[in-house]
């Protein structure tokens, strides 16, 4: 179970949205950016490969809905997970949960974890911490609880290579970690390199679980927008 904890904290990984394409020629001229332009949430769907890594070669449709017309945004992950966004009025990108469909459970996160800032910016940090709890979907009964600690160290400013094309962006670099009240700890290293109109057009991922007296796991992948 401590591993389908660590699946679901993983599906941080499947953020994207469908836009009309900006030139690089504006997009590099951007210093300072609001999250609803560089990630907009926009109804539709994009599609990634995992470029290296477990599951190299595959490739995954991302869809992206309006869940209530209130703010609250769900992301599919193919058939791995749907992740659960909510955008307040001040325009910054929260994750409250996500389901992982392949264990049947819900990660919640509280108080909600910011993906992103109303203002995005070179250099900009950030940290949070709170409770993570893991239930089981159909039922809601708790299966595990933890303590959150999340951080993004210094955005910069990057050009992404894919199969899509080449695209000059903000790098927003994310870890971090689950203590489970089990004897069990999440590791997670993210780096999430966004478009401005487009959204996510690359990420890299490592995650490793640490438990005592077990054997731990790292799982390694980088996935590219295809189209």
């Amino acid at each position: 179970m401590y591993l389908s904890s660590a699946r679901a904290i993983l599906i941080g990984v499947g953020l994207c949205a469908a836009a009309p394409t900006l030139s690089e020629t504006s997009a590099s001229t951007v210093q300072e950016i609001e999250a609803g332009e560089l990630f907009p949430l926009i109804p539709g769907e994009s599609t990634f490969e995992v470029v290296d890594g477990d599951g190299e070669g595959r490739q995954v449709v991302l869809e992206l809905w309006s869940a209530d017309g209130e703010g609250r945004w769900e992301v599919r992950f193919g058939d791995y997970n749907i992740l659960h966004l909510f955008k307040p009025p001040d325009g910054s990108v929260l994750l409250t949960g996500l389901d992982v469909l392949t264990q049947g459970q819900t990660v919640l996160y509280e108080p909600p974890v910011v993906l992103l800032p109303n203002r995005v910016v070179p250099d900009r940090t950030w940290s949070a911490s709170g409770r993570a709890t893991v239930v089981n979907t159909e039922t809601q009964e708790v299966v595990h609880r933890g303590e959150y600690q999340h951080r993004v160290v210094p955005i910069t400013r990057e050009r992404f290579a894919t199969p899509a094309g080449d695209y000059e962006g903000f790098l927003v670099p994310i870890e971090q970690t689950v203590d489970l009240e089990a004897p069990a700890v999440i590791r997670l290293w993210l780096d999430l390199g966004f478009f401005p109109g487009k959204g996510l057009v690359k990420r890299s991922m490592k995650f490793v679980v640490d438990k005592p007296l077990w054997f731990g796991s790292t799982t390694r992948r980088t996935a590219d927008l295809v189209r």
